[in-house]
């Protein structure tokens, strides 16, 4: 068993093995773009994003600065709106569903 596999099972999993870093380290790369970029630009954060997540639908708006650990575990559903400061401690799978608001600083 694979220590993402472990991780995902909610067994005890080593945080710093090879695959688990390398998509932290993806995900670091992609939330310092996302989160620096202008709120207008919006087909460069949607494109972002659709890079991070394991799946978005349609009018998701995530206001920057957000945070993750790996992203590819987290899907969101259409015309979700997740406020400033949020945190997505996405060790295991995350699913937000359709027309959620999330409120900052969660």
């Amino acid at each position: 068993m694979t220590e993402r596999e472990k991780m995902l099972n909610g067994d005890d999993y080593n945080s710093r093995d090879a695959e688990l870093l390398k998509m932290y380290h993806k995900a670091r790369k992609l939330l310092k773009e996302y989160n620096s970029l202008d709120s207008e630009l919006t087909e460069e954060r949607e494109r972002i994003l659709n890079n991070l997540l394991e799946y978005k639908e349609t009018g998701v708006w995530i206001a920057a600065p957000f945070f993750c650990d790996y992203g590819e575990n987290i899907s969101i559903g259409e015309n979700t709106f997740v406020h400033i400061n949020y945190m997505f401690l996405d060790n295991n799978k995350i699913s937000l569903g359709k027309n959620g608001i999330i409120g900052p600083y969660v």
